[in-house]
């Protein structure tokens, strides 16, 4: 009965995994990032083409364009701002969930956030801007985040 559950969990993570990793390609102006999985590795900082997001799946369709400490009207005095483009690269009107994580000069996540975008239409790109607000911040400190990198995408 052990083997069976054990099946079944790894059946469910499989499937989990690949489902996660799973969407249309497209050929989308993000889509020139380097091909790997959909977690990028962390930022370097702004303007910095670490930033990118890996082509894989949903995850091609964004990038990050600048990210960095700046005075901003919504975000408020020496906020951490993260600038993004999210380029539907699939056939269809999608909406997107992309989680952002927040990284100390270790590259400890020190906490995270999201933004969306809804019924984007093909090959229709969507910017924003978004900044962590202290309650998102559970490992440290604001001041303390020294990079940005996109650790989810889901398109839907």
């Amino acid at each position: 009965m052990r083997k069976v559950w054990l099946s079944v969990i790894a059946g469910v993570v499989a499937a989990a995994a690949l489902t996660g990793c799973a969407g249309a390609d497209g050929d989308g102006e993000a889509a020139k990032g380097p091909e790997a999985s959909s977690s990028a590795a962390p930022g370097k900082g702004a303007d910095d083409d670490a930033d990118e997001v890996p082509a894989a799946g949903a995850a091609k369709d964004v990038k990050i364009l600048s990210s960095g400490f700046k005075d901003h009207p919504t975000w408020g005095p020496k906020a951490y701002v993260v600038e993004y483009a999210i380029t539907n690269g699939s056939d269809e009107t999608a909406g997107y969930f992309v989680q952002l994580e927040f990284l100390d000069a270790d590259g400890d996540v020190l906490g995270s956030t999201g933004v969306t975008a809804d019924k984007l239409g093909p090959g229709k790109t969507h910017r924003g801007d978004s900044a962590p607000l202290e309650a998102e911040i559970t490992n440290g400190k604001i001041a303390d985040i020294k990079s940005v990198r996109v650790s989810q995408v889901d398109r839907t």
